[in-house]
């Protein structure tokens, strides 16, 4: 069996890959085991990455249960968090809240000769945001050089304008190219994304503190996801958080507060499975 990336280049499928994305969502290693089994009883010819994707998905819902299976689809719902990105920019910026930093989104702010839109701002570096809605999809080296370039440009404007900007991040939903990775550990850049750093990856930071986007929960679709989000409620924390007397004044019916809730503890159980 042959797999289609999604750059059209065609590969051997790799079944310890697929193992190990299942054992990294919390899927046991006999369920694993079952799943490869399956896939590789319907002698498919060729695969695209999608549709295997939703195949080992549809299978570890079948033989685990519908939230390790959330778990394992934790990417596409960061991908969820569209289609205009502010939403992964609200979500970036409660991952650097639960850093420790104090932070605000979408900052206006001039330098000495132009002015800068900023993702997130922190007390001493900000946050650029490079959102992706379809998987696939790199962060490249133009978008680390100007971040860097628009560092040195609020860098030079620090005295008159009160600026303290020491670092600039990069953030992304997706992968770095190497050019970028090489880029940014020589100018100091920092990166958070999917699978970089290594041991603080953005994937990793999510699934070790439990900082889950509400487009993972299964029963929140659409309409509860806007209502959630106008509610300035991003993580399934930000839920959990939530008294039922503050959420029902926000709109929510009990029936989709409890199901929320029930949601989020079958998670929560799901994810203790995760080995890091």
């Amino acid at each position: 069996m042959r797999v289609i990336k999604r750059d059209g280049s065609i590969q051997p499928f790799d079944e310890n890959k697929v193992k190990e994305s299942m054992i990294r969502s919390g899927v046991d290693e006999g369920t694993a085991k079952t799943v490869l089994k399956e896939i590789k009883s319907r002698k498919f010819n060729t695969i695209s990455t999608p549709q295997l994707y939703q195949l080992v998905y549809k299978l570890v819902s079948k033989y685990s249960n519908k939230y390790t299976a959330s778990i394992y689809s934790l990417k596409r719902s960061i991908s969820n968090l569209g289609p205009s990105g502010y939403l992964f920019e609200d979500f970036i910026a409660r991952i650097f809240e639960f850093l420790g930093q104090k932070v605000k989104v979408r900052q206006t702010l001039p330098s000495l000769c132009v002015t800068h839109e900023l993702d997130v701002v922190g007390n001493d570096f900000f946050v650029e945001c490079k959102y992706h809605n379809e998987a696939g999809l790199g962060t490249n080296i133009r978008d680390v050089m100007y971040s860097y370039a628009r560092l040195l440009d609020l860098k030079d404007a620090s005295r008159e304008k009160g600026y303290n900007f020491k670092t600039v991040w990069v953030a992304t939903n997706t992968r770095f190219s190497d050019d970028a990775i090489a880029y940014a550990e020589y100018w100091k850049v920092k990166l958070l994304g999917w699978r970089y750093p290594k041991n603080a990856s953005l994937s990793r930071l999510i699934d070790k503190n439990k900082l889950y986007p509400v487009t993972l929960l299964p029963s929140a679709g659409s309409y509860l996801i806007q209502k959630l989000s106008q509610n300035n409620i991003i993580l399934i924390k930000d839920f959990d958080n939530k008294t039922d007397n503050q959420l029902l004044s926000m709109g929510f019916t009990t029936e989709e507060i409890n199901k929320l809730r029930y949601d989020w503890r079958q998670i929560i159980d799901a994810s203790s499975n995760i080995k890091y």
